[in-house]
């Protein structure tokens, strides 16, 4: 997203507000609402298009072609766009115009209303007087919607419609002005994060052809829940696998949203410890969903952390061989790693030893639930942000860095920017190596040997993401004594997780009395990443870019870890 301010405009004039995105997505509705509560004009493009052509839309296409109407439409945007802090819905087009975009830009905020292709055709209904949907609306639409993608994404503020009101959505773009008119009056940037006014779900595509699907990000998520299970075709019973407080804190209000919206739920409690990711757990909850009578037309909800969705997606990949399931993550780190891409697993010598790979059929991260997560949690979350930062998003990297406190304060506009930059992240990664045996393995940075510590204490006391943050670091200084990386990188990865409360040396595990070099080196021969007995380590470069090696000598492996 940009961070511009709009040029020409003083601190004291107000911007115009300049609604894009493609057709059925609200602009028009939307710009009429906010234009009417801050009393500001609104200027609609495609009505100034028909003003000039004396003509409708259909019919300028239909007379005179494509060209023509564009060229009508630059004259239209150069009228509206002048200074005066109008509310301007454009046409859908209007962005395959860098001129266009200069002179909406040169005195507006821009603000992309999105929506997915089955809302949209829902909306315009079938596209009959839309000339550019053509004889196949539907493959038009996301013909379209992919061509347009990258030049919506660069708006100021993206919204996402498609299950909103147009009050909802009128809420978020005016909530996303008033913060921009603080700034312009002088709002310290501190408290200026990225993401400001992302209250509004996010959707991030996993995109696997027939078993692709979507990641929804964004306050009050698991309130819509029956919405979103509807809309992807989860309508048979349902069972909920959560943890006693996460069900008291979110699961009792999530099964009353479901089940006066007509669902069946059934209700299945585990502990929230590694021990819950057992065969005799998974035994447990077959014997319990055969006994509810559930069949192939049932769905699992994984509410919870990792415990609940790595448990949770197991069963639902081997209860009779597959059903359906959607992670509905309350943690940091499984929002933004662990509920996305499909991979189960449970624990057996070593973690997550048997498993599968299931795709769920929806993710619901709902940011309001890391209100209630302890600070050591979100800690442990911030862990994998920062790993994904360093392996493929140096911007996201150089955020946390920078706003670190608003990080462990829970800034929701900060995480919701956070959570998705993650999940698109993830979800590229994914669609190209979806049962990584390729690229995917660089979401292992730091995991070599954060498993091998976590497996050496025996999975107790300590957490995830601390064990990743002591992996990183140590991988990271294998990469710097194998000339891979130089020592700056190191320094500047570790000076931000110790910042953010995390450990960066097994000394500071387990009150001093950190694991044996011995016994997580013996962990790491279980790693299920090693091929022909070669180990596997992700190691950095540069920020954004990280090399697979299988042949980082084991003394040297020994020597970090004595260091460590």
């Amino acid at each position: 997203m940009g961070s511009h301010r709009p040029r020409g405009l003083g601190a004291s004039v107000r911007p115009n507000i300049v609604l894009i995105g493609f057709m059925g997505t609200g602009k028009t509705a939307v710009g009429e609402v906010v234009a009417s509560r801050l009393g500001r004009p609104f200027l609609d493009t495609d009505a100034l298009i028909e003003g000039l052509a004396g003509r409708s839309i259909p019919r300028i296409f239909a007379e005179d072609g494509e060209a023509a109407f564009r060229r009508l439409e630059a004259q239209a945007v150069a009228a509206a766009s002048a200074p005066g802090g109008s509310v301007i819905a454009t046409g859908g087009g209007v962005v395959l115009s860098d001129e266009n975009m200069n002179r909406l830009r040169q005195n507006g905020l821009i603000v992309a209303l999105l929506a997915d292709p089955q809302s949209i055709l829902a909306r315009v209904g079938g596209g009959g007087d839309r000339p550019l949907l053509g004889a196949d609306p539907e493959g038009s639409v996301r013909r379209l919607l992919n061509e347009r993608a990258p030049l919506y994404r660069a708006a100021d503020l993206i919204v996402e419609t498609s299950t909103l009101s147009v009050d909802a959505v009128a809420d978020r773009v005016m909530a996303f002005v008033g913060v921009r008119e603080q700034e312009g009056r002088g709002r310290a940037p501190d408290e200026a994060a990225p993401g400001v006014g992302l209250h509004a779900p996010q959707r991030v595509r996993v995109d696997l052809a027939a078993r692709g699907y979507d990641v929804w990000i964004g306050q009050g998520v698991i309130a819509e829940a029956a919405g979103y299970l509807d809309r992807c075709g989860i309508r048979g019973r349902l069972a909920l696998l959560t943890h006693a407080r996460i069900e008291t804190l979110y699961g009792r209000a999530l099964v009353a949203g479901l089940r006066s919206a007509g669902y069946e739920v059934v209700t299945l409690t585990v502990p929230p410890s590694e021990s819950s990711k057992s065969l005799r757990m998974a035994a447990r909850l077959y014997d319990a969903l055969l006994d509810a009578r559930f069949d192939r037309s049932a769905a699992l909800l994984a509410l919870g952390g990792g415990v609940a969705g790595d448990l949770g997606g197991f069963v639902a990949a081997t209860f009779l061989r597959g059903i359906a399931w959607v992670p509905v993550p309350t943690t940091l780190l499984a929002q933004v790693d662990a509920s996305i891409g499909g991979k189960t697993g449970i624990n057996l010598r070593a973690k997550n030893l048997v498993g599968a790979v299931h795709q769920p059929a929806l993710v619901l991260a709902d940011i309001d639930t890391l209100r209630s997560l302890p600070l050591r949690e979100l800690r442990s979350g911030m862990a994998e942000v920062v790993k994904t930062g360093v392996i493929g998003d140096p911007e996201l990297f150089q955020v946390v860095e920078q706003r670190v406190r608003a990080c462990l304060r829970r800034d929701p506009g900060l995480l919701a920017w956070i959570v998705g930059r993650c999940a698109a992240y993830k979800a590229t990664v994914v669609t190209g190596d979806e049962r990584e045996v390729g690229q995917r393995m660089v979401l292992n940075y730091g995991h070599t040997i954060g498993h091998a510590i976590e497996a050496a204490l025996g999975y107790r006391g300590l957490r995830h993401g601390e064990a990743i943050a002591i992996g990183m670091t140590l991988e990271a200084r294998l990469s710097s004594r194998l000339g891979l990386c130089d020592a700056a990188l190191l320094d500047r990865q570790t000076r931000v997780l110790a910042s953010l409360g995390l450990p960066v040396r097994l000394a500071a595990l387990a009150r001093g009395k950190s694991p044996a070099r011995e016994r997580i080196a013996a962990a790491m021969t279980h790693d299920k990443k090693a091929t022909g007995g070669r180990l596997r380590f992700v190691l950095p470069e540069a920020l954004g870019r990280t090399v697979i090696r299988d042949d980082v000598p084991s003394a040297l492996v020994e020597e970090v870890l004595g260091d460590g």
